[in-house]
């Protein structure tokens, strides 16, 4: 019997921007005695409430926030370190007290490294910018076999020898290693073979299992955590983020964007200088808006054009927040055994957000507190059933369907059989017409 203490419990909301993160994790926190951690990069900054999208004091019920509006705008931006390492401080705190911790934010690369202590990203990842990159990166693995093949030859020539041209999985799995670890998969095979590896009788050197595998998965895990994925499609995600920014404007978006460029010319006059590639400065609106301020006419052609360009930002940056989910910590939560911990909340209908997302949110933490048994995080949504699976659950899960006789090789197409009309027709009730209608037999 093992006798490692139980992991303390940790809730954590993530998900693209306008989706209802913040006013889930503050309803949770009203009804289990929590307090909330930030976990947005952005909304760690002093003040600028519009330009970092900071939920309203009114919005916050009285509920506990903690590291929100701590740097100062001429402060260095924290590394990911230290935000794992002030975080993991807090949530000690919190616990201290008796309630609930819950994490919220969008950077999700924050996210990932407080969860899995061997996904901690380096140090220059702080920026919207080196996000993006990361999701390109990791995109790698969703590309054509002959291009995997052809980066690996690259980054490993003598792993990509050993495989064959066609062999996708053992390709792919290759590359994966070296962007998990930075190491080449060659290297750590070699290591493996030239130690002694032997887990049971305790000679389990953790530097030579490559990160991210199943045998070093819940070594690395900090937490016992519930994980909420508040999740909008795009079609009807964007047309709120429209809105919102159109509302941000009208409550002074420009005034704070203003405010900053005044700081950075005053802070260049007194010859310090400010790296605009990093921290607040790549918040979505002032680059955008910066032509207009410059501009001492204000034309409104310009001011238009910052709006759309806030637009375009903020759909995009939506988009790579769902990538990050998707490329990054589905995975990390997949290799560390917690996918019965992930929910996906349908936010589609924000008319009905209070029964698709609250209502099933609270239910579910009531049980993940006292240890009752979790639904089927597949089971709550069209959406959960077809964005929970993992790329590598996509191309394994092949299952037979014994009424239509058919095996689907792929997750969706097994979703989209079981919605078929042929599929619906053939487990539908059979009709006995001879029982149903006795007087009519013979006629």
């Amino acid at each position: 019997m093992s006798s490692a203490l139980p992991r303390p419990r940790l809730v954590a909301v993530v998900g693209a921007t306008g989706t209802g993160k913040s006013q889930l994790a503050v309803s949770l926190a009203q009804r289990f005695n929590g307090e909330i951690i930030n976990g947005d990069a952005l909304q760690m900054y002093e003040g600028l409430p519009i330009t970092t999208n900071k939920l309203p004091l009114e919005e916050r019920k009285g509920v506990p926030h903690h590291l929100l509006g701590c740097i100062k705008l001429g402060e260095e931006p924290w590394t990911v370190k230290q935000f794992v390492e002030l975080a993991t401080g807090v949530i000690k705190e919190i616990r201290s007290r008796g309630r609930l911790p819950i994490l919220v934010g969008g950077t999700h690369y924050y996210t990932q490294s407080l969860l899995f202590s061997d996904a901690l990203v380096e140090e220059e990842e702080t920026g919207d910018a080196t996000l993006e990159n990361q999701a390109q990166k990791w995109q790698l693995l969703d590309a054509s076999t002959e291009e995997m093949l052809k980066e690996l030859r690259k980054l490993d020539p003598e792993m990509a020898m050993r495989w064959h041209p066609s062999d996708r999985r053992k390709i792919r799995r290759s590359l994966e290693i070296w962007l998990k670890t930075g190491k080449r998969a060659s290297e750590i095979y070699e290591q493996q073979k030239t130690q002694s590896l032997d887990i049971e009788s305790g000679g389990w050197d953790r530097s030579a299992v490559p990160i991210g595998s199943d045998a070093s998965a819940q070594s690395h895990v900090r937490y016992d955590t519930l994980i909420f994925w508040v999740h909008a499609p795009s079609d009807s995600l964007n047309l709120r983020l429209e809105h919102r920014v159109d509302s941000m404007v009208s409550h002074g978006l420009f005034e704070e964007v203003t405010s900053m460029q005044n700081f950075h010319q005053d802070q260049e006059r007194k010859g310090d200088s400010i790296d605009q590639s990093r921290g607040i400065w790549v918040a979505i609106g002032f680059k955008e808006f910066l032509p207009y301020i410059l501009d001492g006419n204000r034309p409104e052609k310009l001011r238009q054009e910052g709006i759309e360009r806030t637009k375009i930002a903020t759909r995009q940056y939506a988009k790579r927040q769902v990538r990050w989910i998707r490329l990054r910590l589905q995975r990390a939560v997949n290799a560390a055994d917690l996918t019965h911990n992930m929910f996906l909340l349908d936010a589609t209908d924000s008319l009905r957000w209070s029964e698709a997302v609250d209502a099933k949110a609270q239910d579910i933490t009531a049980a993940f507190i006292n240890n009752f048994a979790l639904p089927r995080p597949d089971s709550l949504s069209d959406a959960a059933m077809k964005l929970l699976v993992s790329p590598e659950e996509e191309a394994k899960s092949a299952r037979y369907c014994e009424a239509c006789d058919k095996t689907l090789m792929f997750h969706s197409q097994w979703i989209n059989h079981l919605k078929g009309k042929g599929h619906r027709a053939s487990v539908r009730p059979k009709i006995d017409r001879k029982t149903l209608y006795p007087r009519n037999n013979g006629r």
